[in-house]
């Protein structure tokens, strides 16, 4: 539900679109998940990558651009949340050999599923796919509804919270065998100034984004022996 109906004049904020369906892409069937096994060497080359619900926007990517493809899914080459820190973290483990992200020249337009990310990081040599997304919704602190417009300056006394949940999978580049299925959650409570314009309530989207995000890669790095220990033993 809407905060509120658009009026001339009003200006508005969009909250975000969906996470893009991980399950979906990541299987075509019960039997291929099954049947599909550890194949990565090591060091590993790891692509990390953005997906997010097809034909995804938000206040950000609206005017600067960075989201690509149509089909199941989109992939965002817009650096939002995203920093060298972040990735330099998953570099220097044990084992890791390099860490990337994908271009558009990789990637088909049309996105179906893992085979069209998999076949790109194919030709960046990389062994492992991590896999992100992004589930952000903004809540009245005293209602479940979810906002999907927030109109600006109306409401000085207003308290919102954003929730965002940040989910990835481990995938292997050969395979799609899934090594490790990884989650970290954000809640936050925003000040009623958040809402005074576009650019302050996007910022404090992003703030919490980063957050889910940095602990995202603390789960990775908590679940990297294993992944490690998995392919080494095949299974």
């Amino acid at each position: 539900m809407a905060l509120a109906a658009f009026l001339p004049g009003c200006a508005t904020y969009i909250t975000p679109a969906g996470r893009a369906n991980l399950d979906a892409i990541s299987s075509s069937s019960m039997r291929d998940s099954f049947a599909a096994r550890p194949a990565a060497t090591f060091p590993a080359g790891i692509v990390a990558v953005h997906v997010q619900a097809p034909k995804y926007r938000d206040y950000y990517t609206d005017r600067q651009g960075g989201v690509y493809g149509y089909g199941r899914y989109s992939v965002l080459f817009a650096k939002e949340v995203e920093t060298d820190a972040d990735f330099d973290r998953i570099g220097k483990l044990p084992q890791v050999g390099s860490i990337a992200t994908l271009n558009s020249l990789l990637l088909p337009q049309n996105l179906q599923s893992d085979v069209e990310l998999r076949d790109a990081a194919a030709r960046l040599k990389a062994d492992l796919i991590l896999l992100y997304t992004f589930d952000t919704s903004f809540h009245n602190n005293d209602a479940s509804e979810t906002l999907n417009v927030v109109s600006l300056g109306l409401f000085p006394d207003r308290e919102v919270t954003v929730n965002v949940m940040a989910s990835a999978l481990v995938i292997d580049t050969r395979t799609g065998f899934i090594y490790a299925v990884l989650e970290s959650n954000e809640k936050r409570q925003l000040p009623s100034n958040v809402w005074e314009t576009g650019e302050v309530a996007d910022r404090a989207r992003l703030n919490a984004e980063k957050a889910a995000f940095q602990s995202l890669i603390g789960e990775f790095e908590k679940h990297w022996p294993r992944i490690v220990e998995r392919a080494h033993q095949g299974a």
